[in-house]
Order: C-alpha cells, then sequence, then structure tokens
C-alpha cells in the first residue's frame, strides 16, 4: 500500500500513538499488579502458615496461566480487536484482586489470584502489544519499545506502594487499593485501544514458522530469561529482609528493577539502531547474566541494588526488543498468535523456576539458592540467544515490513 495511503489509514500517525499510550498503561497495570508478588510473600505466609514452595506455586499459577492463554487471547484480539479483549481484563483482574483480599482459605487463592489476574495479563499483555505493533510501520520498534516500558513502570510502582500500603493497612487493603485501581485503569485503556486501520493479514504459514529452529532458540531465550527474572521477582524481597532489610527497603529492590528496565528499554532498544538489533539483543542478555553473577556473591544491600539495576537493564531492554525480534525473524502476519505462542515460554519458566528456588529454601533454609536458579536460567538464556544471533530470518523482507 503507498505510504500516502497508509497515513490516511492511520499507520504511524498521530492516533496512532494513542495506542501506543494505551498499550504502555496496559501494560504498567498487568506487571505492576503481578511483579508486587513478593512483596505480599511474608504476609501471605503468616495469614495462611504455607511454605515458600506452596506460595510460589501461586505466583507460578498465575503467570503459567497468563502466558499460555496467550495463543487464545492473541487469537480473539486478531479477530474481534483489542478492545473488548481489555475490558474484560479489567473485569478479571479487578474481580479477582477483589475476592482474593476476602479469602480466608489459601485453596481459592488459586482461583482469585490465579485464575483470575492470570487471565487479565493473558488479555491485556499480549492484544496491547500486538496492536502496537499493527498500527506501526515505520517506527513499529520505537512503538514497542515505548509500550512495553510500561512494564517498568508497572514495576516501579506496584512493588513500593504495595510494600508502604501493606505497612499501613494490612495486604487484605491493598488488594482491594490494588483492584480498583486496576479496573478504572484497565477501562480507561480498552477505551483508547482503537482496531489497527488495516485488514489482519491471515497467516496460514504460522505452524511452520513456530517449527523453525529460529523460533525454539527464541523460545529456550526467553524461557531461561525467565527462570532468572521470576525466581527474582518471588524471592529477592524475602533475600533482602533475611539480609536485615526491612519491609520497603527490600520492596524497592523490586522498583529499582522498574526504573532501570525504563532506563534500559529507551537506552539500549534507542542503541539498536546504530549497532544492530540482535547484537543489542544479545549484550541485554549479557547484562542480565552479570547481574545475576552480583546477586550470587552479594553479602549486603548495596550489592543486591546493583544487581537490581543489572537484572532491571538487561530485562527490560530484552522484553521491550522481543516483539520486534519476533517481527524482524517471522514478520508481522499473525504478529498476535506468534507473540501468544512465544510467550508460553515465560509460563514453563514460571512452572519451573520459582517452584524449584522454593523447594530449595525450604530444604536448605538458605535464600541464596534462588540466586543460583537465576543465575542457571541466565547461563540458559545466554547460550539460547548467541546461536540466534546468528540464524537468517524466516521471512522476505517484504513481509516482515
Amino acid at each position: 500500500m503507498p505510504v500516502a495511503a497508509e497515513n490516511a489509514a492511520g499507520i504511524d500517525s498521530p492516533r496512532a500513538w494513542l495506542v501506543v499510550v494505551a498499550g504502555f498503561f496496559a501494560c504498567a497495570i498487568a506487571y505492576g499488579v503481578s511483579y508486587a508478588f513478593g512483596v505480599f510473600l511474608k504476609p501471605l505466609e503468616a495469614a495462611f502458615g504455607v511454605n515458600h514452595a506452596t506460595l510460589s506455586t501461586l505466583f507460578s499459577a498465575l503467570t503459567v496461566l497468563s502466558y499460555f492463554l496467550g495463543p487464545i487471547t492473541g487469537q480473539l484480539a486478531d479477530k474481534i480487536g483489542p478492545r473488548p479483549m481489555v475490558a474484560i481484563a479489567a473485569v478479571l483482574m479487578s474481580g479477582g484482586l477483589l475476592l482474593s483480599a476476602r479469602m480466608h482459605w489459601f485453596a481459592p487463592l488459586y482461583l482469585t489470584f490465579g485464575v483470575c489476574v492470570g487471565a487479565a495479563v493473558a488479555c491485556s499483555y499480549v492484544t496491547s502489544v500486538a496492536a502496537v505493533g499493527e498500527w506501526f510501520k515505520v517506527q513499529r520498534d520505537m512503538a514497542l519499545g515505548i509500550a512495553i516500558t510500561g512494564t517498568g513502570l508497572g514495576t516501579l510502582i506496584g512493588a513500593p506502594a504495595a510494600a508502604r500500603l501493606i505497612d499501613r493497612f494490612g495486604w487484605r487493603e491493598t488488594l482491594e487499593v490494588f483492584g480498583w485501581v486496576s479496573l478504572v485503569g484497565l477501562l480507561a485503556c480498552a477505551a483508547l485501544l482503537l482496531r489497527p486501520p488495516l485488514p489482519r493479514k491471515q497467516d496460514s504459514m504460522i505452524w511452520e514458522k513456530v517449527r523453525t529452529l529460529s523460533f525454539l532458540l527464541l523460545y529456550l531465550g526467553l524461557g531461561f530469561r525467565g527462570i532468572a527474572l521470576y525466581a527474582t521477582i518471588v524471592f529477592l524481597p524475602a533475600f533482602a529482609m533475611d539480609l536485615g532489610a526491612s519491609h520497603l527497603a527490600a520492596a524497592r529492590l523490586i522498583g529499582y528493577i522498574g526504573v532501570a528496565s525504563i532506563a534500559g528499554r529507551f537506552g539500549l532498544t534507542a542503541l539498536s539502531r546504530r549497532f544492530g538489533l540482535m547484537n543489542t539483543y544479545l549484550f541485554s542478555t549479557a547484562v542480565m547474566l552479570a547481574g545475576c553473577i552480583t546477586w550470587v556473591f552479594s553479602h549486603g544491600y548495596i550489592a543486591l541494588v546493583v544487581f537490581a539495576l543489572a537484572m532491571g537493564v538487561g530485562y527490560g531492554a530484552n522484553a521491550a526488543m522481543t516483539p520486534s525480534v519476533v517481527a524482524s525473524k517471522f514478520g508481522i502476519a499473525g504478529l498476535g498468535r506468534l507473540l501468544g505462542w512465544v510467550y508460553t515460554s515465560f509460563g514453563v519458566a514460571c512452572m519451573v523456576g520459582p517452584p524449584l528456588a522454593g523447594h530449595m529454601i525450604d530444604v536448605t533454609h538458605d535464600y541464596r539458592y534462588s540466586a543460583y536458579v537465576a543465575l542457571v536460567g541466565a547461563i540458559g538464556s545466554m547460550a539460547a540467544i548467541v546461536p540466534l544471533h546468528e540464524a537468517r530470518p524466516q521471512v522476505e523482507t517484504a513481509t516482515a515490513d
């Protein structure tokens, strides 16, 4: 289609940037809620008397569902558009959080917190990110990077806000606040998420793409990265408190990951134009690995801050570039479905990382084993991304546009 016609339809237009704004805040809410889980770890342990392995399975249930539902929500968004999907996310997330606040038995939390909030993340994240990618052509990488930076803002605000609210009002009241904020915020995002202006391309080659070596390497790279990230999100606050940090100081570490991820998303993503997308993607993975090495050898709060900043920069840049990597390797036809399948790797990671780390902590009574699990994840991610760096795109350049 001629450039003039694309501009008239809204591609790369000011209207398209409203979709970026909606995607940014949808990501912020989704991950501000889910990545605050580590702050609730000790209050939930005290309230329900369950061990670390059991608590970590609750977070795993949320994350596994949020990513394994991705292919379904991505396909639904391709058919009915992003607006109704994010509206559904608003109802599911607020309902799940408000019900969780009223539970006095642990098992129902798997439904109210795990299933409802997990499904809400699936309905909002993949849907909004795919919508942003389909609204842009010339400025797609920048638009996707900005939208996904919302996860960094959510991580920056969510955990410290939860810690302050828990200290002042209690964990139940904190879940209620999060529930009402997510309802209003996601409904506002849904109102701004306009349907892509050009007809969506149906990609009959989706399964051929999934069966390629490039997809396998990307899947493994993201899966191992997820192990490192989720071991951090769940256990870093408790690790810091075990070293003597206060509840708020421990929660700030998750906030530091959030603010550093924003810097990584903008800083390293901007460098990708100069040094190449895959070169920068590989470098971001190396930064995560360096951070995990720091965590393994840390014995004080300052070292944990250094780790949090490195993890944030590496994870943030890596997350921001992943949709662009998918688009560059496989094209944008069926992007919602393809991203959904790619992101199931995080679901697998969450079934492995936090439960494994939680079990090791329960057996050894040493939180440092969460750092060892994170380090193994970072090494595995690096081992997969290095050959992906050399892999050829699976689509012609014209299709990738």
